[in-house]
Formats: C-alpha cells, structure tokens, sequence
C-alpha cells in the first residue's frame, strides 16, 4: 500500500485482498512516456517473463496510394451528418456536394450531442499566429468530447480534416503548430471500437474553397477507409507509413567542453539520464529547467530512504503539529522530498562525469522566465549549443472525461513550453533541437489524447525547423515508446509485457538519445519495439475493415445497362469488382490472387436509380488467416442489414501464374443468332461487351470481348467488371443451347486474377462446358489478352434456367429450381 496516492486505491487493493466482489477499483491506461512520478492503475496482469527484444528504430512516409472507391462508413445513413464551419466557404461547399450525393449534412458552429456523424474542419482555418493554432488543437479535443461518450458505446463517424500540407506535416508545414488532430483521431479510434474515424489532410495552397471541398467529398465518399489519407495540392493520395529506419553512419558528437545544452525536464528522470550520459561523452555545460523547488527537507526524513517509512516519519510529524493529512497530501509530501533528492543527485552525477549543471525551477510554459534563465545561462557560459526538450506532463483521462484545464496542462508543458525553448534560443546558431515525443503520437493510445496530440504537434514542429534551419541544425522529434523507469511500475510493466511491447531500459535509451546527435536524417522517428500502424504493437488480432459503396447515377451511369424488366440489378461482376477493393483495403500490402466460394444471397435492384438518388450498401472485410499471403471473407450487406453476397478473397504477395490453359472445343461452329437480342441476353449498349461469338459447341464457345476502358465505365477498377461480365454472359448464351431456356447466374466458385486492374484491347474468351442438366449448367471461363497472356479466369460458373412462367429474363429475385448451400437468389450477369 506504500505506492499508493488515494483512499480510492487502498479500499480497491483491499477489497480484491479479501476477495470481496464489492470492491472496485479505478482502471486507467499504461502510459507509454513518465515524465512525471506518480503510479498509475493498471488492470492486474500475471507477469509473464518477455524475451529480450531489440529496440527498434523507425520512420513515417507518405506513400502514394490510388483511391479504392470506397465511401467512409455512417455518412449516408447518418441522421444528423455535422460539419463544422471553417470560416472561408469550404464547410458550406462541402454540405452542398454531400447532399448531391445522397448525404443530409449540415453546417454548424457547435457540434449537437445528438449528432452521429461529424467532420471536424477546424484543421482548414486561417490562423494567423501560433496561438490561433494552438487554439485549432484545443478545438478539435473539445468537438471530440461532444459525442465521446455515445460513440465510445454506441458508434458513430467522426472525420478530422486539417491542412498540414496534405503529408500530415512530414514535408515541414508553416502550420505545424495545428498538427494535433490526426493525434486526436489515432486515440479517439482507440477509445471508441465501434466508431468509424479518420484523419485527412488536404493541401490548400493554390486551391479554392469549392475545389478543396469536392476533393474532400470524393475522399469521403470514394476514396477509401484508411485511417489516415493526405490530399497534396498536386491532386494526388497519400497514406501514412512506418518503416523501419536503421540509424544512419554515426558522425562526431556536436559538442565539446564549452558546448552549453539547455535542457527542460532534464533534472529528474528519463531526460536527466540523458543529460548524464552526455555530460560523460563531452563534459560539457548544463542549464537544466524543471518545474520543482528545491527546498531544505524535513529534518525527520534525513537518513530515511524508503517510500513508507518517509510516509510514516512525515504522518508523524504531522500528527505532531496536529495537523491531519489526506493520503493524496502525505504521497505530495513524500514525492517533493524524493524529486528534490532526485535532482540533487543528478547535479552531482553530471560533476562527477566531468561536466557542470545548473538547475532552474521555472515554469518551462513561462517565456519571460525561461528567456531570463537562458539570459544568464549565456551571459555565464557562452552562446547556447543546443536544446533538449523533455519536459512533460500527464493527464489521463478518456476523451469524454478530458477537461479543458487538463487539457491546457498538457499542451502548456509541451507545446507553449517548446515555444519558450524556440523564443530563448532564437538569436544562437544551435547545432541541435532535440525534442522529446512520444510513440503514443503515432499511434494514439487510450486516455492520452492531448498528450499524443501534444507530442504530435512536436513532430511537426521538427519538421519545420528541420526546413528552416538547414543542414547547420540537427532537428529530431524523438518518438520515444515506454521507458523502463519512471512511472512503470511492475503492474504497468506486466502490461506492456502481455501486449508485446519492450521497454527501454535507461541506460540503452540514453545511449540511442546520444547516437541521435551523431546522425544526419530523418526529423522524426521512432524509437522502441515493434510498431502496428504507427505505434506500438498490439495483441494480435483478426483484422477487420468496414466501408461503404455508393451507387447513384451521376457515377454508374453504364449500370443503365444492366436492367430486369425495367429495373436496374447491380451485376454480380460488379460485386466482385467491390469484394476486390474491400480485400485490398484490408491488406492493402498484398495482392488479390482469387475469389472462392462466391455466394449470390439476394440480388440487388436499384428502385431509386432513375431518380438520381444514391443508395449504399455496407463492405464487410474480416481477416482469417495472416502472414505473408492471407485469407479474407468479405461480404455485401444492405442498408437494411440483409446479406446479398458473400465470397472468400485469397490474398497473395505478387499475382500469381496460371496454373492450368483451357481448350477451345474442337467441334465450334460459328453463331448465327443475334446476340442481345432481348431475351436470351438482357444487356443494355453500355453492357453490351461481347464483341462477337467465334463459335459454340456443346463443350463451350469462344467469344470476343471488350472491357471497361473500351466501353467507357468510369471507375477506379481493381479488376475489369466489364470483362467478367462478359464471362458470364458467355456462360448465359452456352447453358442457352444445353438448357433450351433462359438463364441467369447463381453462383461462381472461384475467380482468379493474373492482371489487376481493366484489360486494354480485346479479349478473348475460352468456355469450356463441365457439366449441364435440364435445369444446371456448370462451365469455367478463361480470359486471353491480345498478347496471348491469361489475365483472369472463372471457374464453376453455375446457370439455372428460369422457371417458364418468367422466361426469357425474370427478376432478379425470381428463384433458381437448385442453389448453391447457403444461397438465396440468382443474380443477372
């Protein structure tokens, strides 16, 4: 009970010590940095010992990434869709094209608690000062806790949008300061497993407010669902990611004996290890800031080491004057002491490696302050080499608890407290800045919002100095992961050691920190273990995507070509084409190699399409297998939650080779019929891709055929509908002859790709017949680009023929005298 600081701390411990179901305690988040000494609370976790992993190194790109066509999740449906005015007519542009397409949103100035979607635009106002950025950042957190709670149980989407150059500020943005609400998203998806949330970043410069906001409506809405996208003023599409960056060649320390460093939070903790490790390699000077006073301790707590026992002798003490304390005041008590303790050892240990300290307390946030303590740090020592910003604070609380004052905290320590260090500094040529963030900016985590948005903000604050300064200055936002000292305890220790994740031990991350100084690159990295997306490793788990399609006119206008009686039926080659883009938004590092077991459940018919509205249909993308090639099933569900399709995506390195040819049959004879003659085959001229019928036999036929491109559908094609269209109805024109009545497809057992994306030029199809009854027709379709090369191919294509009473074409619903296990309703090619 030594460690603890509440009452509230002592009954839970207490209560579980008894085994009494009555007793709660308080659960918060392991913190991924402890700048500050107090424990927090972690959920008990059996200690289990963890290998000894290498401390990795890591860097951010923006890598370009084509859009998928894929709408962010809960937009359409949403019942009150927000966005938030920015104050220059993008908010208002936005609205206006949301609701062409399909999407009821409305603009705001304060966010309802009711809403169940909201784009925060905040990120796109002018700001002209680093307060005015600052105050984006303040504004964002606060949008955020409107719907925290509701989202956190119930869902919702909830999009930030900033303009930080449309790379997230890697290229070194002058609006760095306003980089904090992709931080913001990061933990907000964290804290709210059930909502939908995204960063995007768009490029203004050069840009009007209508062309941002149709930049930002086609992203929303057919772009895709990574977390994090950004929009450069070039048009093009980025996403965020990390990669591994080894240390580059180490050069000489920039420092020597007359070097003087000012270091904030650099007298007690992780950063006062560093300074001491610097102080060994080059014995030089030491302006060290924090914000403890050092005072005289109690005489009763001379000799008395141990946490409790200062805890005893201090209530003691108390008690002797007559005073009564709280836990909460004894453990501040005991805290001043050992913090005082901490910094007076620190002094001596950078004397005794050959170097000279001098502490401060000061307010780092406080600018005239800090600029005094520097002042005279240059008067006494010299221009100022370089600075280590280290200092930090904690406030952890889930977004919907988080305050305003804890919030300011924070920012205060980190954010105000970096510009104190930029102002004091901005007449010395300093040979580095080296700032330390976090990992929990890259990846968010759980309670720490403005802490990850703080850091964040540091990140890209690197970057831009980084830019200005030049070569001359070695800039870097170290992102440190969780240090083995500090407020890790052995409950959160054993916390990170059941997710993975390595601590640094004081000693290496004070080494890595001085190897930093040594080397040219990147202005922000990584440092700790492995990293999942742009942070620490989490347990493994299947993965899982959501997203949305959008249909309407205005962007499918060739589905005019695809009508039953009338009535517009999405064809299933087009659900394929999404199932494709829902697999590669799942593993966006793999290639689709096939599609099994393809199911038709319920065909689809577009009653509202002739009106112009759009209707969405929602991607289910769940991983079930992981590794270098992985196994997706993927489904397309209605707005009204029914199943439509369903099919297993196989996802490979590289797109495989063809592993087998097929034969035209020997016994083709040529066709003389029509082709789309209305009855056999229903397609309109813009479905219309069987070029011409070589011939057909009762083993198969052989067709020519167009694709997308020829045909004009515009799209962003990860595979050619068009081409697997005609397929289909190749298999139509042959079950024709074996099953003398109309037909349509219910289900395909596998499809196979050997080139992604449309097919330029003709095609040539080869059907080769497998089996045919008087009702089923089972046949396998290959696919020969002009160059001979196999690019695709379908496999047990099943055909039944329509019950007579709805011959020659039925309605999509109409049902198949034999399905597939699990199947509903056959579905028009």
């Amino acid at each position: 009970m030594a460690g603890m600081r509440t009452l509230r701390e002592m009954v839970a411990y207490l209560g579980e010590q008894a085994g009494s179901a009555a007793a709660a305690s308080e659960v918060k988040p392991a913190s991924v940095e402890s700048p500050a000494p107090s424990p927090h609370v972690v959920a008990a976790a059996s200690p289990a010992p963890m290998a000894q992993a290498s401390i990795g190194r890591f860097a951010l790109r923006a890598v370009a990434a084509p859009a998928l066509g894929l709408a962010t999740p809960g937009l359409i449906a949403a019942r009150n869709l927000v966005v938030t005015d920015d104050g220059a007519g993008v908010g208002a542009a936005l609205v206006e094209k949301l609701a062409a397409r399909g999407a009821k949103a409305r603009l705001v100035h304060e966010i309802p608690a009711d809403a169940d979607a909201v784009i925060f635009l905040g990120g796109l106002r002018a700001a002209r000062s680093i307060e005015d950025m600052v105050a984006v950042n303040r504004e964002a957190l606060r949008a955020a806790r409107v719907v925290a709670g509701r989202f956190a149980k119930e869902g919702g989407t909830f999009v930030t949008v900033q303009d930080t150059g449309g790379d997230f500020g890697l290229s070194g943005c002058e609006r760095a300061w306003l980089a904090a609400p992709a931080a913001l998203a990061r933990t907000a998806a964290i804290e709210w497993p059930s909502a939908h949330v995204r960063a995007i970043d768009v490029g203004r410069v050069g840009r009007s407010p209508d062309e941002v906001a149709e930049a930002l409506c086609a992203e929303l809405l057919s772009g895709g669902v990574e977390r994090e996208v950004g929009l450069p003023v070039e048009g093009t599409r980025v996403v965020l990611q990390t990669v591994p960056a080894p240390l580059p060649a180490v050069s000489a320390l920039p420092l020597d004996p007359q070097s003087v460093v000012v270091v904030s939070g650099g007298a007690r903790g992780v950063t006062a290890a560093c300074a001491i490790e610097l102080a060994r390699a080059a014995r030089c000077r030491f302006l060290l800031l924090g914000r403890t006073s050092i005072e005289d301790e109690p005489a009763c707590c001379r000799g008395v080491e141990a946490d409790a026992e200062l805890k005893r002798v201090l209530l003691a003490e108390a008690k002797g004057r007559g005073e009564t304390v709280s836990p909460a005041k004894l453990g501040s008590r005991v805290a001043a002491v050992l913090a005082v303790r901490e910094i007076r050892r620190t002094l001596q240990a950078i004397g005794s490696a050959g170097g000279e300290a001098r502490y401060v307390s000061v307010d780092v946030s406080d600018a005239g302050a800090v600029a005094e303590a520097v002042a005279q740090a240059r008067t006494s020592w010299g221009s100022i080499t370089g600075v280590i910003h280290g200092a930090g604070a904690l406030a952890d609380k889930f977004i919907a608890d988080k305050t305003d004052a804890q919030f300011a905290k924070v920012f205060r320590t980190k954010v105000v407290g970096l510009r104190s260090l930029l102002d004091a500094t901005v007449d010395d040529e300093l040979a580095f800045l080296l700032l330390f963030s976090s990992v929990a900016a890259h990846s968010g985590n759980q309670g720490q919002a403005d802490y990850a948005m703080a850091n964040e903000v540091l990140n890209k604050v690197a970057a831009l100095e980084q830019r200005r300064r030049g070569p001359r200055c070695l800039v870097r936002a170290l992102g440190w992961g969780p240090w083995d000292g500090g407020m890790v305890d052995a409950s959160v220790r054993a916390r990170f050691a059941a997710m993975g994740v390595p601590l640094i031990p004081i000693e290496t991350g004070a080494r890595l920190m001085r190897d930093e100084l040594c080397a040219a690159g990147d202005a922000e990295v990584v440092i700790g273990g492995a990293v999942s997306g742009h942070g620490l490793a989490e347990p493994a788990t299947p993965l899982k995507i959501e997203a949305e399609i959008v249909v309407d006119r205005a962007h499918c206008a060739f589905l005019d070509g695809h009508r039953v009686r009338g009535n517009v039926v999405v064809p299933v080659a087009l659900v394929l084409e999404w199932f494709a883009r829902a697999a590669r938004a799942c593993r966006p590092d793999l290639t689709l190699a096939a599609c099994r077991d393809v199911q038709v459940l319920r065909g689809i018919r577009l009653d509202r399409f002739d009106d112009g509205v759009a209707e969405h249909f929602l991607l289910c993308a769940r991983q079930l297998s992981n590794g270098h090639e992985a196994t997706i099933a993927v489904e397309l569900v209605g707005a009204a939650g029914a199943r439509h399709y369903a099919a297993i995506c196989e996802m490979k390195e590289r797109s495989p080779l063809p592993d087998r040819t097929l034969a035209a049959p020997a016994d083709l004879v040529p066709w003389s019929s029509v082709i789309y003659d209305g009855e056999v085959l229903f397609h309109g001229p813009a479905f219309q891709v069987i070029r011409s019928v070589d011939g057909i036999a009762d083993g198969g036929l052989t067709a020519t055929l167009d694709g997308v491109a020829a045909h004009g559908w515009a799209g962003l094609w990860q595979l050619d509908p068009a081409l697997l269209d005609g397929g289909l109805q190749a298999a139509v024109l042959w079950a024709h002859r074996k099953l003398g009545a109309g037909s349509l497809p219910t289900a395909i057992a596998s499809l196979h790709i050997y080139h992604l994306g449309p097919v330029a030029g003709t095609i040539r199809c080869v059907l080769v017949g497998r089996e045919a009854s008087h009702e089923r027709a089972v046949s396998d379709a290959i696919f020969l680009a002009s160059n001979g090369s196999v690019v695709a191919e379908l496999r047990g294509i099943e055909v039944h023929a329509l019950p007579r009473a709805e011959q020659p074409a039925g309605p999509p619903e109409a049902p198949a005298p034999r399905r597939r296990a699990g199947n509903g309703s056959p579905a028009p090619s």
